[in-house]
């Protein structure tokens, strides 16, 4: 399709021999891409369109000057030779005057080739029309044009692929169609004064949602296919990265193998019989899930109890889904915690049998530096975005929803992996009150729009369904029958509430669990913040006690070498030990102890550390003590202290009940989280003060435009900038346990791009996350690892790093 002579350039190879592409050749690789992309959710023709017209603004000749100029010249010159709204320009001139759905998919298309260099707002605060300023503001627009038709537009029959384009959006408004129908009842009945309102929002929300996956595929194609110019690979005729249905069904191969091992290993003739029941419990809720992988994708949830193992299960029906539905690309694990997902990658790891499969995204492994579209040939050889090209993607809810909702064009850019795969969000319960209605919205449109199979797995389900913005849930809802049986089955605690009448000082906690070593073999005490857990943890070491520390001070490495030096103790059940730790033991690690002791938090926390007690039916029952503790100085964690009230509201009606059955049981924890929504029906839309408005407004009807012109008129920028799943960022600090001082060395003695990012990889296991606040106040103890790699940290100073307490103390802070 590319004339012969087309000579305007799209971009110069960094590689010495100064190779050109044309904006012709460039144009063809990106509309292939994009066209192969955009077939993952059916619209590979108005992708192929998009992928036409992104670069339609090079075709002029100071685009080319620019381009070939010293790079003094350049530098001066960045920013000011502007393409990116031609294209823009051009398809919304030449059709915006459709009707219905077709003005909705030409402001879309427009929007996307303005955007592809970074989102903006189509209407700012003051109300300006910016999407109109944009493309009002294109210079050498009749150039631009000529050119394009002349090198290579009039090849592509742009009016057919306009209609097929055309015909592929109306599929896209029918599917968003009907996620609007099955809430408008829903709707109506909870809100019947404001429904009509609610439901022009969740459209409009729905259709933000499209635009963000259009963009995701443009911005992708566009720099992989500059990407491929500057390795001097074919974009057109390289090779797929990988196989999935070929991956998937050698996974599965190695899982049974794993499991059968994993079976075999246990001697039935040693187990108690409750520990029996519990075994023979865990591998029929597993064998249910994979029966239940015949369901087509939709929104489910798996609620099996804590100790029910449910991460193998949902791999096992993950897998099992891959094999009966070969158009599934990817698995995707989604955790709330670094310490839940690095725990859980290495069960894939081991599960599957194939480290090469996995991708672990976290904020741990790197931290990218995003560069300019103009600069990214630069970047080519240090490249740190991650692209969730793996067929397997462990990642964390933080990284999950910034994929979603972040400005980042290397967010923006992962969004449609999602597009046919198995998405699991482990813990759903910790999400963010903020987030509840954003995610249910952009679950709904993954499901409806993408194909996507979504699990929601925890012990403790949120009533996400009764969410001002509900999510959709498929029929059947749950993927186990008869939940409640279940959690009867694995219910194996009792849990004693007294000591909340009467708040705890550190001191008179430490008493109780001296006296308390007397009676059990094993104490786990679980408190809320990192402070409070060194405290009391100093507190006993120094009444000779045999106690661990755990916080996310530690690294993943150190870590795990304390939670496996303290299964062996349990093990050998010869001497005592207390645990003392944050909340990071809750989630999923593998543990079990006699008595554990709770700092007072949501039930949904209660339940996850009941997760920890008596795990595998040891004894008859274990036991839970829940309690109040003066001086933990968690009074600023506001969500906590929401919780905490929601937590008392409910165990008090529980109290005054005089019900048989536990507090942990489904009906008690769908009250709790009524009362949670209800009492923070505010903050569920994910509320920004500063500007008296929320991300749920931004994303659907923006801030409005004093003059109606255009039917999309939300502010992306905004919401995206605002879009922070935690309000401060962390930085990866690699410290020097174990091999993490020979990484640290071994990173600043090369200069070796790949090398580099190799040893960084490694060093995941070795990183500590720092809170942005809290570099300052460690400075002398921490610094840049080096200049070749942005925005990593090093533990440098003597004592920087301690064998008990790990780095400086500072909040648990789980979620990123």
């Amino acid at each position: 399709m590319i004339k012969e002579g087309s000579s305007l350039i799209a971009h110069i190879s960094d590689d010495g021999v100064h190779r050109k592409e044309s904006v012709a050749e460039h144009t063809q690789k990106t509309v292939f891409l994009c066209s192969e992309k955009g077939k993952e959710c059916g619209i590979p023709q108005l992708m192929s369109l998009c992928g036409l017209l992104h670069d339609m603004g090079k075709n002029k000749q100071s685009f080319s000057d620019y381009l070939q100029a010293d790079e003094n010249v350049r530098w001066r010159l960045k920013g000011t030779v502007k393409h990116a709204s031609t294209g823009a320009k051009y398809v919304y001139d030449m059709h915006h005057a459709a009707y219905g759905s077709r003005k909705y998919m030409v402001e879309m298309i427009s929007y996307a080739i303005a955007a592809h260099h970074g989102l903006f707002d189509c209407v700012d605060i003051e109300h300006s029309d910016l999407f109109s300023k944009k493309l009002s503001q294109v210079d050498a627009y009749e150039e631009a044009c000529r050119n394009a038709e002349r090198d290579y537009l009039e090849e592509y029959e742009f009016d057919k692929l306009f209609e097929e384009a055309s015909d592929e959006f109306q599929l896209v408004w029918n599917k968003i169609g009907k996620v609007w129908f099955k809430l408008k009842p829903l709707l109506k009945a909870k809100f019947p004064e404001d429904a009509r309102e609610m439901l022009l929002d969740c459209k409009l929300f729905l259709l933000a949602c499209f635009q963000r996956l259009m963009l995701s595929i443009l911005i992708d194609s566009d720099w992989e296919s500059t990407s491929d110019f500057m390795r001097n690979v074919d974009t057109l005729y390289k090779q797929s990265e990988f196989a999935g249905k070929e991956i998937f069904g050698q996974a599965g191969e190695n899982f049974a193998e794993y499991m059968r091992k994993k079976k075999e290993s246990v001697d039935g003739s040693k187990l108690t019989e409750k520990e029996k029941n519990i075994f023979d419990g865990r591998n029929a809720l597993q064998e249910e899930c994979i029966r239940f992988a015949k369901h087509p994708a939709g929104i489910y949830c798996l609620p099996i109890p804590t100790g029910g193992g449910k991460t193998l299960s949902s791999l096992a029906y993950a897998l099992e889904y891959c094999q009966r539905h070969p158009e599934t690309e990817r698995i995707i694990y989604v955790s709330p915690f670094i310490s839940l997902t690095e725990q859980n990658a290495q069960v894939f790891r081991d599960a599957i049998g194939n480290d090469e499969w996995i991708l672990e995204h976290h904020s741990a492994v790197i931290r990218s530096e995003e560069t300019e579209h103009e600069d990214y040939r630069r970047n080519q050889s240090l490249k740190y975005d991650i692209n969730w090209e793996e067929p397997f993607i462990c990642t964390t809810f933080v990284q999950f929803m910034n994929t979603l909702f972040s400005d980042k064009k290397e967010s923006i850019r992962r969004m449609h992996r999602l597009s046919n795969a198995v998405v699991i969000i482990d813990e759903v319960q910790a999400m963010p009150l903020k987030c509840v209605n954003t995610f249910n919205y952009m679950i709904n449109f993954l499901n409806a729009v993408c194909n996507t199979n979504v699990i929601l797995c925890t012990a403790t389900q949120p009533t996400l369904e009764e969410a001002e913005c509900p999510i959709c849930y498929s029929e059947p809802e749950y993927m186990i029958k008869n939940r409640s049986n279940w959690f009867d089955k694995f219910e194996r605690v009792k849990i004693c509430t007294a000591g909340m009448e009467r708040a705890h000082t550190f001191e008179s906690l430490q008493d109780e669990i001296v006296r308390q070593t007397a009676e059990y073999q094993s104490i786990l005490v679980v408190l809320n913040t990192k402070s409070a857990v060194r405290k009391l943890y100093d507190m006993l070491k120094a009444q000779n006690i045999n106690v661990e520390y755990l916080t996310t001070n530690l690294c993943a490495e150190h870590r795990s070498d304390k939670i496996a030096s303290i299964k062996k103790t349990l093990a050998k059940k010869q001497e005592h030990i207390v645990v003392v730790s944050t909340n990071l033991i809750e989630a999923g690690v593998d543990i079990s102890f006699e008595c554990v002791y709770r700092s007072m938090a949501g039930l949904d926390s209660l339940a996850q550390t009941a997760g920890r007690c008596n795990r595998n039916g040891e004894l008859e029952w274990g036991m839970i003590y829940l309690i109040a503790l003066e001086g933990e100085n968690s009074g600023n964690m506001e969500e906590l202290q929401r919780n905490i009230g929601a937590a008392e509201n409910v165990i008090c009606l529980y109290n005054r009940s005089g019900e048989p059955d536990s507090i942990l049981m489904p009906r008690w924890m769908d009250e709790y989280y009524k009362t949670v929504y209800s009492d923070g029906a505010d903050k569920m839309n994910f509320p920004i003060e500063a500007l008296d408005t929320n991300v749920v407004e931004l994303l659907s009807k923006g801030f409005m435009p004093k003059e109606i012109k255009n039917l999309m008129n939300q502010a992306y920028q905004t919401a995206g900038r605002a879009y922070r799943v935690i309000d401060d960022e962390s930085f990866g600090v690699i410290v020097p346990y174990k091999e993490g001082g020979e990484l640290i060395t071994a990173i600043q003695e090369t200069s070796d791009a790949a090398k580099i990012k190799t040893l960084i990889r490694k060093a995941q296991r070795y990183t500590v996350n720092v809170r942005g606040s809290q570099l300052k106040k460690l400075e002398g103890f921490v610094q840049p690892i080096s200049d070749n790699v942005p925005n990593i940290y090093m533990a440098s100073a003597p004592g920087a790093y301690n064998s008990d307490y790990g780095i400086a103390p500072e909040w648990e802070i789980l979620i990123f």
